[in-house]
């Protein structure tokens, strides 16, 4: 199967990381990979870095048909038998290339953000009568595009993030906050943008020390209102409550020395650090803005809470750093290594695909 994938992100995040693992993972197997992206940013950093064949494409607008002559190139140069689009910036102009260009075109849907209006109507049609196939990373975006689309079911397939779990090891931390004098540390993993609920986090963060004295939060990532976090914090008095560690690129390493992480964001797809966290043995505290939501058993993997609301995420945090989180931590990773594993959702990846490019082939005849 030869393949172009179409991501367009600007910041490392779950969705880039997802269309690099896929990519690895099926070059691997022995499948052709092409993946088109924005240039300068870090996923063609990324893509180089691992060998992986891309092109680089600004195209502006959305609708930028003066970009799809490029985009029918790169598809004919290539000999690409079919197309998965993980980006909405791409959307319309690789379906107009997959059409000139006789290819089935898939949307991989990754974020959770529901549409209204007329833009709503648009999304419809390009997702119910345009494009080929539909892939929606959690259950919860599957059923909010049946909800707000009306796109018969058989036309969406959930296949959840893929994550290669042989680098991640279980936490070296005792079992629970009855081990006074340890740091209990409290890991966040993310982009420091607005949208991700990091205000709510840190405005929670009194009520924990409250309760759990030995707790520290780990906030690793950068962005754009890093300064303001910090703010937010000296502010309450917390300041030496919580680390910002920064951008950090050892992911299992900073994991094996947490305690419980926390996924505050009201909205996510499915949470490539919650996954990360799960398959290290460490359970998360999610809100019910996210996939996480099928995934999560409360108080057997995890806990669930009600998004932007500093007192149920504190109140969440506590329970969880007061129970048994290192039992709940086996069963977290033992989700990850049945649903989650690269190799299981690479399969059904190719499972659902290949089926759908021979067919197109057999209708171009």
């Amino acid at each position: 199967m030869r393949i172009m994938l179409f991501d367009a992100s600007r910041e490392w995040s779950g969705g880039a990381n997802r269309v690099l693992l896929f990519s690895k993972e099926l070059m691997r197997r022995g499948h052709h990979v092409t993946v088109c992206c924005l240039p300068g940013f870090e996923m063609a950093c990324r893509l180089e870095l691992a060998g992986i064949p891309f092109h680089t494409l600004n195209p502006g607008s959305d609708v930028n048909v003066m970009a799809v002559p490029e985009l029918y190139r790169m598809i004919r140069e290539n000999d690409i038998d079919l197309i998965d689009v993980h980006s909405p910036k791409f959307y319309w102009l690789a379906l107009m290339a997959g059409r000139l260009s006789g290819r089935p075109v898939v949307i991989t849907r990754n974020v959770p953000f529901r549409k209204s209006g007329v833009k709503k109507h648009i999304n419809g049609f390009l997702y119910r009568d345009l494009v080929d196939q539909m892939i929606a990373i959690s259950d919860k975006i599957k059923r909010e595009l049946i909800e707000d689309f009306r796109i018969d079911s058989s036309s969406i397939e959930v296949i959840y993030d893929g994550i290669d779990i042989s680098g991640f090891e279980p936490s070296e931390l005792p079992a629970s906050a009855d081990n006074r004098g340890c740091p209990l540390r409290i890991g966040v993993m993310s982009r420091l943008v607005r949208g991700k609920g990091l205000e709510c986090l840190i405005d929670a963060i009194p009520a924990i020390v409250r309760n759990v004295p030995d707790a520290h939060v780990v906030l690793a990532g950068s962005g754009e209102i890093g300064e303001q976090l910090r703010l937010q914090a000296q502010q309450l008095n917390i300041g030496d409550r919580i680390t910002f560690a920064g951008f950090i690129e050892d992911v299992p390493g900073l994991l094996r020395g947490m305690a419980i992480t926390v996924v505050p964001s009201p909205q996510e797809g499915m949470s490539m650090s919650a996954l990360e966290s799960m398959a290290s043995g460490v359970p998360v505290v999610a809100t019910t803005g996210g996939g996480l939501v099928d995934i999560i058993v409360d108080m057997e993997n995890g806990l669930i809470v009600a998004p932007n609301d500093p007192e149920a995420l504190a109140d969440g945090v506590i329970r969880l750093l007061r129970s048994d989180y290192r039992a709940m931590g086996v069963k977290a990773k033992s989700v990850i290594e049945e649903k989650f594993a690269l190799n299981r959702v690479v399969d059904q990846y190719e499972h659902l695909l290949t089926p759908l490019m021979h067919r197109k082939q057999a209708g171009a005849r």
